[in-house]
């Protein structure tokens, strides 16, 4: 979650509960247009100047979304990523390969493939970032191959289906100059999404969405990595998965080596003067990276990461991999999520109880994103409004949620619905999805009672974990365990199966 909200956004008190400790808390913030962050907003680094366009852009190759794959069916699948990568600290660069095998399970044969390039973003381009790909082969012969601003377009192939294909590349990126959740400030540098990613085919076809710098865009199916990663020794390193292994060193250089399965990316957080505290819950090691600014925070985050993994898999489900790194960084936004990794933004002075909060939250996505996928740019309820009912079952402020909704917007409604209105629309985003959304959820929660919404939401974990989920499948399995019809509940909530 780009969790950074406006004071202005603020509809209610119950609103600006959740706005205070979740919007300061994950990718959730869009300025006006061509406007600076206002001075308001805590997160907004002191003497730092950041602009934003405010619209989210066409989307790349629209022309060629228009295949559409059978419904239900979700590819390609399995995929199997393998990255070698060097990051020069002096020029922030990466130069990488990246090798991903996967099966087509599409039930068709594939004549097109394509990749999200999200560091070619334009806020990242705009701030010295970028991303360019060569030498792309699939199945070890050359191919052809397209760039149109964050998408990597392969087409004239003839992939058939039940069977498995490798596409390989180089790949060079440019770290972009920001407090930013991919982007390098003063010693820390944040990777998120900062390789070539397998896009999503589905129902709708190839999902290459614009990159919306005020929340998610992010589709991806659960799949392997394994990741040798090169930089200078100095540097600690919080990573998705597990060390294999310790460093090996070479001069002035540490190589890495990360293995992570069932996971949906892969994201890395470094600074040369990270300490760690480690602690464990439930079997997870829980690590909290920190460096002096935010020293006094680190018991936060670890309370908040052993409380969040222990509630949330007593309730939802249990929490699937061996870690959980808990990071602080220094962003313009409160918080964000990856598998096994959040950033907890840090930016000025900040009080105990919201490092907890906002913390929450973002473990909160290690569920619901993280475990049970979505697609966050068509339908960012499933993820946003989860994660913030998460943190309000954490800080025991459910009562509170209380939120009504805005104009005429669908709870369910992608993100495209909102940007159409400019400014206004993202204030509606926010106070529709995370707001109004969690209410929604407590509501459900209290038509229910406790005993039947938390069985029926173990069993919407077991049934979707490590897959994708829509509003049709949380409808479906909800009214199922139920045993009640609750269309009249959805309809009045908003809710609306596509």
């Amino acid at each position: 979650m780009r969790n950074l909200k406006k004071k202005t956004l603020v509809a209610s008190a119950s609103a600006a509960m959740i706005a205070a400790s979740l919007f300061s808390g994950s990718h959730a913030f869009a300025s006006p247009h061509k406007n600076q962050l206002p001075q308001a907003n805590p997160h907004l680094q002191q003497g730092k100047s950041f602009k934003f366009d405010g619209m989210v852009p066409k989307a790349p190759f629209a022309a060629s979304n228009k295949d559409a794959g059978m419904k239900g069916v979700v590819g390609p699948t399995h995929p199997d990523y393998k990255i070698q990568a060097y990051y020069d600290g002096k020029k922030h660069r990466i130069t990488g390969k990246l090798s991903v095998t996967f099966l087509n399970n599409t039930k068709k044969k594939l004549d097109e493939l394509y990749f999200n390039l999200w560091g070619n973003a334009k806020m990242y381009r705009s701030n010295n970032g970028g991303m360019d790909v060569s030498h792309v082969k699939v199945n070890g012969k050359r191919a052809v191959y397209n760039v149109d601003d964050t998408a990597l377009h392969i087409p004239s192939l003839s992939l058939k289906k039940d069977q498995k294909s490798t596409v390989t590349m180089d790949f060079t990126v440019n770290v972009p100059n920001l407090p930013d959740r991919f982007g390098w400030y003063k010693t820390t540098t944040s990777l998120g999404n900062w390789f070539p990613i397998l896009a999503v085919y589905d129902q709708k076809g190839w999902n290459i969405n614009p990159y919306y710098e005020a929340g998610e865009s992010f589709y991806s199916l659960t799949g392997d990595y394994d990741v040798k990663w090169t930089t200078d020794k100095k540097q600690v390193i919080a990573a998705t998965g597990t060390e294999v292994g310790k460093p090996q060193k070479m001069g002035n250089l540490a190589l890495h080596h990360y293995k992570a399965k069932d996971v949906r990316d892969f994201a890395l957080e470094m600074d040369s003067t990270y300490k760690v505290k480690s602690k464990r819950v439930n079997g997870v090691k829980v690590n909290v990276y920190y460096n002096d600014l935010q020293a006094k925070y680190a018991d936060s985050m670890m309370e908040s990461g052993l409380k969040s993994i222990k509630l949330f898999s007593d309730h939802f489900g249990t929490y699937p991999w061996p870690e959980l790194d808990i990071v602080g960084m220094e962003g313009w936004f409160g918080g964000m999520e990856y598998p096994q990794l959040t950033m907890i933004s840090i930016a000025g002075p900040r009080s105990q109880e919201w490092v907890k909060s906002v913390t929450a939250h973002e473990i909160g996505h290690q569920w619901f994103y993280g475990i049970i996928g979505d697609n966050e740019y068509d339908e960012p309820w499933l993820d946003e409004s989860f994660a913030a009912y998460s943190q309000a079952l954490y800080g025991n402020t459910l009562n509170q949620l209380r939120t009504p909704p805005v104009g005429n917007y669908l709870l369910s409604s992608p993100v495209s619905a909102f940007t159409a209105n400019g400014s206004s629309g993202i204030n509606a985003y926010y106070q529709m999805i995370y707001d109004y959304g969690s209410r929604t959820l407590n509501d459900l929660r209290m038509k229910l009672g406790d005993d039947v919404f938390y069985k029926a939401m173990k069993a919407y974990f077991k049934e979707k974990k490590f897959k994708v989920t829509t509003t049709k499948d949380f409808m479906t399995i909800m009214q199922r365990e139920s045993g009640k019809n609750l269309g009249e509940f959805f309809q009045d909530h908003r809710i609306v199966a596509k």
